[in-house]
């Protein structure tokens, strides 16, 4: 069933059928804002998370909720989003985790990422959960900025240990938001 955030903005779930054109959306997306982070451009890691086995068993998660992101009848990205969900690093007791958040650079200033973050949040507070988490790099400014707009704040740092990352690119942050229910 597809979610229609607004006349512009909608929201396909991601099924096993998808994982091609899922796989070929994020070559692009994903290298467009990360190729420079990667020994090889980024292709350890889209092999690694978007290949058709890992996709088949994140979508068969019942906490994990996995969409395309349309902007004007274009698939222009992705939003997934689990719960409950807690990280391993840092207790997070009753909460969601905005798991992968990655828009075409088209739509950049155009409202979309807002327009999602609204709906997480929504949907959050919806099931009762406590507060949203997510991972964002260090060396990713303006992604950390919007999150900062959107109240979120950072509460752990971490070194990810990921082959093929280039080491001053290791360092994220889990920022959390809690919600007023």
């Amino acid at each position: 069933m597809n979610l229609h955030l607004s006349e512009k903005i909608q929201l396909s779930p991601i099924v096993e059928k998808d994982t091609d054109l899922l796989f070929e959306l994020m070559e692009n997306i994903y290298k467009e804002a990360y190729q420079d982070f990667w020994q090889d451009r980024g292709d350890w890691y889209l092999n690694l998370i978007y290949n058709k086995e890992n996709i088949k068993k994140e979508i068969a998660r019942e906490r994990a909720h996995y969409f395309f992101v349309s902007w004007e009848n274009e698939i222009v990205g992705i939003l997934k989003y689990d719960f409950p969900f807690s990280p391993r690093e840092i207790h997070i007791p009753n909460a969601m985790k905005l798991h992968r958040l990655y828009l075409s650079s088209r739509t950049h200033g155009r409202g979309v990422a807002k327009a999602l973050m609204i709906h997480i949040e929504q949907v959050a507070k919806n099931n009762q959960l406590d507060s949203i988490w997510l991972e964002a790099m260090v060396s990713k400014a303006q992604a950390k900025r919007f999150y900062e707009k959107c109240g979120y704040q950072k509460i752990f740092e971490y070194s990810l240990d990921f082959e093929k990352l280039k080491d001053e690119f290791r360092q994220i942050q889990i920022m959390k938001k809690d919600l007023n229910i």
